[in-house]
C-alpha cells in the first residue's frame, strides 16, 4: 500500500526554467509560455496535485499568429487536424511530452535519472510490493497535462505492475480523485489490515480491509486507489506464497532445541519492515498474523501440514 514520500529537493519551477533556457526550436513559444508555466507549477505544488483544482494549460494563447499563418500554408498530413491552430497545439503538446525523454547532455536528464534510481526504496510506494521500483509515474498523466511531464512534484517512483494498471484516469464518474499522491496526501498511518481465515493449515481467505479508524475522505480515497492498481488480487497472491513459506519456517523452528515463540519471531520481522513503511506488504502481512491469537497458537502448537 502507499507510503508517504518526501517531496524531492529540486525546485520544479527552476527545473522548468532551466529546460526553457536550452530550447532552440520553437523558442518563441517557450518564451511566451514561461511565466504562466512556472505559475502553473507553483499552483500544482500548492494544491498538492489535486486534479479538481488544476486544469491542463490551454496552449493556444502561446502560439503566435505568425506561426499559425505559416502552418495554414501547409497541407495537413494524414491524421492531422484541418485546423492549423489545432495542428500547432498538437505539435507543442508532443514537444512538451518529449521533454521527459532528454538526451544525456540536456536538462533534466540527470534529475530524472536520480528520481528513477537514487530513491533507495525497497518497495513500490504506490502499492507496497517488495522490490526496487524502476519507473516514474506521472501522477497527473502527461497525455492530459503535457506541461507537467518534467515537473518533479508530479513524478513519483512506481513499479511496472502499478504503471500498467493505473493508466490515465484521474477521477471517477463522480469527480473524485482516484489515486493517492505519495508526496502530498496524509498517509503516514496504517491504511490496511489483514484477516486470515481458518483453516490455518491452508487459509480459506486472506481478507484485506481499510481499518475503522481511517476516516473520510481518506477512507474512500484508499479504497479507490487499491482498486485502481489492482491491489487486492496481487496482495492475496503474495500472502498465499508467503504463508506457505511461513509454515515451513515454523516447522523448522519447532525442531530446534529451544524453539522461540511465533509472537517473538514475527514481532522481530514486523519491526524490520515497519521501519521502512507501515504499509508495505510484509508489514500488513505480519500485523495480520500478530493480531490473530488463535493463529499464533496454531503456529506454536497446532498440527502443521505434512507436505512442508
Amino acid at each position: 500500500m502507499v507510503a508517504k514520500l518526501e517531496l524531492p529537493e529540486y525546485d520544479s519551477a527552476l527545473v522548468v526554467r532551466g529546460v526553457i533556457e536550452e530550447r532552440v526550436h520553437n523558442r518563441d513559444f517557450y518564451n511566451e509560455l514561461q511565466t504562466d508555466w512556472e505559475a502553473h507549477v507553483l499552483s500544482y505544488v500548492e494544491c498538492g496535485g489535486e486534479p479538481n483544482q488544476i486544469a491542463p494549460l490551454n496552449l493556444a494563447p502561446y502560439i503566435s499568429p505568425q506561426r499559425v499563418q505559416e502552418e495554414s500554408r501547409r497541407v495537413a498530413g494524414r491524421g492531422e487536424s484541418s485546423d492549423p491552430t489545432q495542428r500547432l497545439i498538437d505539435k507543442r503538446k508532443k514537444a512538451l511530452v518529449g521533454l521527459y525523454s532528454p538526451k544525456s547532455d540536456k536538462q533534466p536528464y540527470e534529475i530524472l535519472e536520480f528520481l528513477r534510481r537514487g530513491h533507495e526504496l525497497l518497495f513500490c510506494p504506490s502499492c507496497g510490493e517488495p522490490g526496487k521500483p524502476g519507473t516514474l509515474d506521472h501522477y497527473l498523466p502527461k497525455t492530459i497535462y503535457p506541461e507537467l511531464s518534467i515537473v518533479v512534484a508530479n513524478l513519483t517512483p512506481m513499479c511496472s505492475e502499478c504503471q500498467g494498471r493505473k493508466g490515465s484516469d484521474i477521477t471517477d464518474a463522480d469527480g473524485n480523485k482516484m489515486f493517492i499522491h505519495p508526496y502530498f496526501d496524509p498517509i503516514e498511518d496504517v491504511l490496511l489490515e489483514l484477516e486470515i481465515s481458518e483453516p490455518y493449515s491452508s487459509p480459506s481467505a486472506f481478507t484485506v480491509r481499510v481499518p475503522e479508524n481511517v476516516q473520510e475522505p481518506l477512507r474512500s480515497l484508499v479504497e479507490r486507489h487499491i482498486a485502481g492498481v489492482d491491489f487486492i488480487e496481487r496482495f492475496e497472491e503474495f500472502c498465499r506464497v508467503n504463508y506457505t513459506n511461513l509454515l515451513t519456517s515454523f516447522s523448522d523452528e519447532r525442531a530446534e532445541d529451544e524453539p522461540d515463540t511465533s509472537g517473538r519471531i514475527l514481532r522481530r520481522f514486523l519491526r524490520q519492515y515497519e521501519r521502512q513503511s507501515v504499509n508495505r506488504w510484509e508489514s500488513i502481512f505480519y500485523r495480520g498474523i500478530l493480531a490473530n491469537p488463535n493463529l499464533l497458537t496454531y503456529l506454536d502448537e497446532g498440527d502443521l501440514p505434512e507436505f512442508l
